[in-house]
């Protein structure tokens, strides 16, 4: 009796035990079940509307090359322009010509109206210079004249036509200053034939033109058959022309 007792108390228990791990189970497997069991942390950060839409490719621009190093030229040197002179105002009062001995006094004179030339000093040691032409060393032809001979002698000019290309004049101004002019061409013209429009034209480059007699004294015209005409120009501009420059048509001659 007593061991039946027993038997009937450790077959309930065991059937407790059994109604226990069904119950269990039961509810284990309701939780894993049920989504909403215990709230899970979350993990992602969330996207703004800005960017909830696929984001564009961006658009590389490809950086372009350096430019090549351009070759380097050099400059040439510019030639600075030369100075230019203020218009002489002091005028002619001296003259030398060391190759002919000139060293000659130089006064200004007029037009001879009479015989519509130049008009020269009565005197063969001063050289006149005509002063409607300009300033010797300013632009333009500046027009000297002189007498061959005078009184029985010989004038200041009398061996003009035996000077050299590049010769040297002097001129010495009344303010005391001077210039250097050289010899670039002298020509002996005859007094009928001189083109006398381009000798007395007193426009055009700088220089300084000086007229005298040559002989043969006419005494039907009262003066020489021919003329000498030399040019010179200022010494800084100078350069000796080879051949001489022909500044007027050569002297027609006819016997």
């Amino acid at each position: 009796m007593k061991k039946r007792l027993i038997s009937l108390i450790i077959i309930v228990l065991v059937l407790a035990a059994l109604l226990l791990m069904d119950l269990s189970c039961g509810e284990l497997d309701s939780a894993q079940k049920d989504p909403v069991a215990e709230p899970q942390p979350e993990i992602n950060l969330p996207i703004p509307e800005a960017q909830q839409s696929p984001l564009p490719t961006p658009t590389i621009t490809p950086t372009p090359p350096p430019p090549e190093p351009s070759p380097e030229i050099e400059e040439e040197p510019t030639e600075e322009p030369e100075p230019t002179r203020e218009p002489l105002e002091a005028w002619p009062a001296w003259m030398y010509i060391p190759a002919i001995n000139v060293d000659a006094e130089v006064q200004d004179t007029g037009t001879d109206y009479v015989v519509n030339s130049m008009a020269i000093v009565p005197s063969g040691s001063i050289i006149s210079w005509w002063r409607e032409s300009p300033i010797p060393g300013n632009e333009g032809n500046a027009i000297f004249g002189g007498h061959n001979k005078w009184g029985g002698a010989l004038g200041q000019l009398y061996y003009l036509d035996e000077m050299e290309i590049g010769d040297e004049m002097e001129i010495l101004y009344t303010d005391g200053t001077s210039l250097i002019y050289r010899l670039e061409s002298v020509f002996v013209y005859a007094l009928a034939t001189a083109p006398a429009n381009l000798i007395m034209d007193i426009e055009g480059d700088a220089r300084v033109t000086i007229i005298t007699c040559k002989e043969p004294y006419n005494p039907s015209i009262g003066t020489s058959d021919n003329r000498i005409i030399a040019i010179f120009k200022e010494e800084s501009v100078f350069v000796i022309p080879d051949p001489p420059i022909e500044p007027f048509p050569p002297r027609e001659t006819g016997d």
